[in-house]
């Protein structure tokens, strides 16, 4: 697992809000190694890079919901719990169920058999416009920086725009009150 640092201005550009403090893991890491790891860092999403520190792909909570639901034989041996999970794809909450035979046989698995191997990224110059359109268009909440080699740069999220909105809002709010008083 690698971490990037974070970067800290607004200019427009993707390459300044993106956070640089990324987690990552590697494609033959264990499904179990990337669960822990979500958990620690308290992310749902993880990219994926290999040894020549290409981005891959991105393993997400989704991810691996989607692939037990697809998989019930994990499940058909053990009493099983339900769990909620919102779908941002059909917008609509879904049960899922999880065990811990499940989860055990889960965590056995490689990263790159669940990951989604297809990117959704930007380049560090993208306007923050066009990370927008981007993120809307493919329905994501995350979007990776990566450079001309596939090499990750950094992340943008959902939470980065509302950040940078709040931050401009306040600014906003101070000069209003400056030329009040």
């Amino acid at each position: 697992m690698k971490q990037l640092k974070q970067a800290g201005t607004s200019s427009g550009r993707a390459k300044d809000i993106m956070n640089r403090h990324v987690v990552t893991i590697g494609p033959r890491d264990t499904l179990q190694s990337a669960m822990e790891s979500m958990v620690e860092n308290q992310v749902s999403g993880l990219p994926v890079v290999d040894e020549a520190d290409r981005c891959v792909g991105l393993i997400s909570t989704t991810d691996i919901l989607r692939y037990e639901q697809d998989h019930p034989e994990f499940t058909a041996e053990a009493n099983s719990d339900v769990a909620r999970f919102f779908d941002q794809t059909t917008q609509q909450w879904e049960d899922v169920r999880l065990t811990s035979y499940a989860l055990e046989k889960f965590g056995e698995l490689n990263v790159d058999e669940i990951m989604s191997r297809e990117l959704i990224s930007v380049r560090p110059e993208a306007s923050l416009p066009a990370v927008a359109r981007t993120m809307l268009e493919q329905e994501v909440h995350r979007v990776l920086v990566l450079d001309r080699r596939r090499r990750l740069l950094g992340l943008i999220t959902a939470i980065d725009f509302v950040r940078l909105a709040a931050k401009r809002g306040v600014k906003k709010e101070a000069a209003a009150r400056s030329r009040k008083g």
